[in-house]
């Protein structure tokens, strides 16, 4: 189990599902991707990862440059680093 990437993970989560809830494309890709890695850090089975992550790319986009939630991005960006990192 990997807990400080399991409290980062949860808490960027618990961020972007209201943006994914109100239908928003972005926010729904990197809440499946952030559930995915909920799964990874905490131990649990999980499927095969769902190809490339995106939601870092995502996050910068729309959180960022678009958006008015650097914060979030930020966490979206190490989350998405932290997990490749521990892959491989």
């Amino acid at each position: 189990m990997h807990e400080p990437l399991l409290t980062k993970t949860r808490s960027a989560l618990a961020q972007i599902e209201p943006l994914a809830a109100q239908g928003w494309a972005p926010a729904q890709s990197i809440a499946r991707q952030l559930r995915w890695c909920v799964a990874f850090a905490s131990g649990q089975p999980c499927p095969d990862r769902p190809g490339p992550f995106s939601m870092g790319l995502i996050a910068t986009r729309e959180l960022d440059m678009y958006g008015d939630r650097p914060e979030l991005a930020d966490l979206i960006n190490q989350i998405q680093q932290e997990v490749e990192d521990a892959l491989t």
